[in-house]
């Protein structure tokens, strides 16, 4: 996708300064249950989570667990009357309390694909089911 800038106007006394925010992918607001599966020192910890905010790089994820940047994770989404859930890798990206912003991580063909339906998936659930 094009990169779409967003205008955000800023009141400040008599004069309004604008500031072009830009972004790679377009984002779809979302707040959809999701689960974040961590692995680490031979554990792995299940934690439920909602998914806030995706594009076509990843997605803000919020989830009671402590995560750092660089931590890879797995998150599945489970969509209504399926047989079963759709999980998609990522590395955490950013960190702002319990917000995670993960990265999609696609290494192979497989990781490719699960993405793209896991995307296709919630686009449907944010209402966008034509991009």
């Amino acid at each position: 996708m094009a990169t779409q800038a967003r205008l955000r106007s800023v009141q400040g006394g008599k004069t309004t300064k604008e500031r072009a925010v830009f972004r790679r992918w377009q984002r779809y607001r979302l707040n959809l249950p999701i689960r974040l599966i961590f692995t680490h020192d031979g554990t792995t910890k299940i934690m439920s989570g909602r998914g806030n905010d995706m594009s076509e790089g990843g997605v803000l994820v919020f989830a009671g667990i402590e995560l750092k940047t660089g931590d890879e994770v797995s998150i599945e989404f489970t969509p209504p009357f399926a047989n079963g859930p759709v999980r998609a890798r990522g590395v955490v990206r950013h960190r702002r309390g319990y917000n995670y912003g993960i990265e999609f991580l696609m290494d192979s063909d497989a990781d490719k694909e699960q993405i793209e339906k896991f995307r296709g998936l919630l686009r449907l659930a944010a209402g966008n089911a034509t991009e």
